[in-house]
């Protein structure tokens, strides 16, 4: 399974230049994906939308006809235009190759930040099949202005893993309509910008609660690559760091997995990180 994971910063580069379709392109040019998890995309918002690619959303599936979107939004407002199709929303956009076996978008918790910019995230949450059955794979981009916003995002990981382990623990009894067995994903994959370091207390509250660092188990030795902060150097005048990530629930630990990243394009200010995994 291979899948990639990418803050395309709606289309602008790193030097300031709008175009999303480059940053699409770009996307293929990287190869075949069985899942593509983007995260800021937007609709009919000209803070971030060019004239003519009003639609984020549309000019993806554009570039990608043969996948299956799963699109959240952590708002969806009236249009500013007067027309009624024309929401405005901003949030993540995962392309599933396949049919997804289950699909739904979570809301992410917002504790009231005063003083602080805020916005309500999501994660998309596709299932899709593989060789040890179905597995659930994430898609979120996590409080920015507010370390104790962000923490509580990881909780609601937390708290859904503990649940997807409880119900393989303890099954429920099945029944006709919406009471079939459905998917129970076997496993589950963490992705997005998780906006924090690998020094912080966020970071080790992952491998606290038994989350397997992606890049850690792809190299045991290595040096961590960055994944933002590269090349815009005015966003981010610490400079090149990691703040995007795979995370693995722990069936996957006996997995043959490989993590790159592209540190070499500069279409956004985070760069492409891409997991390979033998499931």
């Amino acid at each position: 399974m291979r899948i990639l994971s990418w803050n395309i910063q709606f289309g602008k580069s790193a030097s300031g230049n709008y175009d999303l379709s480059q940053t699409l392109s770009h996307i293929q040019s990287l190869g075949e994906f069985d899942v593509i998890c983007l995260q800021e995309l937007a609709r009919n918002m000209e803070e971030y939308c060019e004239p003519g690619q009003s639609d984020q959303l549309a000019i993806s599936l554009q570039h990608f006809p043969g996948y299956t979107p799963v699109w959240g939004s952590g708002f969806s407002w009236a249009s500013t235009s007067g027309i009624r199709s024309e929401r405005q929303e901003f949030g993540n956009l995962s392309l599933v190759r396949s049919d997804p076996l289950d699909y739904r978008v979570h809301q992410l918790p917002q504790p009231a930040t005063p003083g602080k910019q805020q916005m309500q995230r999501v994660a998309i949450e596709t299932v899709v099949n593989s060789d040890i059955g179905p597995v659930s794979i994430i898609n979120t981009h996590l409080a920015f202005h507010d370390i104790d916003e962000a923490q509580q995002q990881l909780e609601k990981f937390n708290w859904l893993e503990k649940e997807r382990i409880a119900h393989h623990r303890f099954p429920k009894q099945l029944g006709m309509g919406t009471y079939q067995e459905g998917f129970l994903p076997t496993a589950r994959i963490l992705c997005g910008d998780f906006n924090f370091t690998p020094d912080t207390t966020q970071y080790q509250y992952q491998l606290d609660n038994d989350w397997l660092d992606a890049w850690r188990q792809s190299h045991v030795d290595g040096d961590r690559l960055p994944t933002c902060g590269i090349f815009d150097e005015k966003q981010w005048p610490e400079g090149p760091h990691c703040r995007d990530y795979f995370w693995l629930s722990t069936g996957l630990a006996d997995h043959d997995v490989t993590v790159e990243v592209d540190v070499c394009t500069d279409l956004s200010d985070h760069q492409p990180i891409i997991l390979t995994l033998a499931v």
